[in-house]
Formats: C-alpha cells, structure tokens, sequence
C-alpha cells in the first residue's frame, strides 16, 4: 500500500493527542492455537474477541518461556504509549515465507498495538508487509538482544533480530501482512489501549477533518 500525505496527517494527529504519561495495554489472552501452514490461533481483549489466520509454527496460550523480557533501551515499553510489556508466554510465532497473515477483530478497534519479538536476525532480515498503516512505537533489547529495523516504501516493516513494538493507525477490523523470508523464528501479540479521552478523540476528528478537506484539494 502506497502511502500518502494524508495517512502522514492522520499519524501527526494521533501523536498529538497522546497523552505524556503511558497507559495500561490489554495484551490478547490466546486461548487456543492450531500450528501448520496455515494455522489459526484465536482469543480476546477483554471483551473483544481476537481469531488470527496465518502459518502458525507455535503459540504460547499461557505457558512456557517468557519472550517478551527487557533490558535497556526497553523494547516493548520505551515509549509515551505503552506501559506493560505484553503478557508472558502469550504469543504466536512464524517462521514460513507466508501471506496473508490476518487478525481479525470481533468489533473495529482504534489504534491497536503489535508486540514482536526477534523479527529476523543479523544478516538475514525479516519483512513484514503489511496493509495497514502503523508507527514504531519503540525498539530495544529484548529476549534475542537488540537490533535494528527499516522502513520500506508503504507499510513495511524490516527487522534484524528486532524487538519493538508498533501501532496501527485509526479504526480497524482486521490486519492483514506477509512475512518474508524463512526464518526461524520471529513472534508477535496484539493488544488495546484504554478508550481514549474525549479531548483524544476531538483531536482525532480534527485529523480526519483536515484529511478529507486536503483529499479534496489534491483531488480535484
């Protein structure tokens, strides 16, 4: 996806509606998870329901080892935005050249959050295509160190063994992405913030009013 001045505007909007102080993200509680090329994963947000289509190579629904650690810089809760690391041992992870991988929403949710871990490696980087717009929130040293990332020409994201987190922009019902090349293994979880503050979503209004008066002018 091509991206525009006008998902730019919408970006500066939200980052000016944020609040100084992190909130509290509601990390997806994954319930169930069936592994193959595809596989489906499934949970919820409180009372949000989560179901994921994609290669599932394993998922954590509550057991194991905890990958979303943090050293310094923190990868995960760095940032004005998020405040928790995601929940341990609650996780898909990927490993296959694959597309599409989709989340689905049970009802459209507002600037959703992605927690990765160990997108990639040094010297074979992982990307992740994706169709929706987002933002790196912040990146650091995680469970497999601290790497690196770049962003390509639309909505893609490239890691080498990076651990980050970022935030899809505006209301979504679904996320859609490919990941490629093989590599293994490279993992994420989904969560919310709270519902944002009136003053947040006057702000946000204040966005999509400028967008849609500028989609005008560079369309006629």
């Amino acid at each position: 996806m091509k991206k525009s001045i006008f998902t730019i505007i919408l970006v500066l909007a939200m980052l000016s509606s944020q609040s100084a102080v992190a909130g509290v993200v509601s990390w997806t509680d994954w319930t169930s998870a069936t592994v193959g090329t595809p596989g489906s994963a499934a949970g919820s947000i409180g009372s949000i329901g989560v179901t994921y289509g994609g290669e599932v190579v394993f998922a954590q629904t509550g057991t194991g080892i905890n990958y979303w650690t943090e050293g310094s810089p923190a990868p995960y809760t760095g940032n004005a935005v998020v405040s928790n690391a995601p929940t341990p041992a609650e996780m898909i992870a990927l490993s296959t050249r694959y597309s599409p991988n989709t989340l689905t929403f049970s009802q459209v949710v507002t600037n959703p959050i992605m927690a990765i871990v160990s997108q990639g490696q040094s010297g074979l980087p992982v990307t992740y295509d994706f169709d929706t717009p987002f933002i790196v929130l912040s990146e650091g040293m995680g469970y497999w160190g601290d790497g690196s990332y770049i962003l390509g020409a639309g909505d893609v994201l490239t890691g080498s063994e990076l651990h980050a987190v970022i935030q899809f922009i505006g209301p979504v019902s679904s996320i859609s992405w490919s990941n490629n090349p093989n590599e293994y293994w490279h993992g994420f979880t989904v969560g919310l913030t709270s519902v944002p503050e009136p003053g947040t979503l006057f702000l946000l209004g204040l966005g999509m009013v400028g967008i849609s008066g500028l989609k005008r002018k560079f369309t006629n």
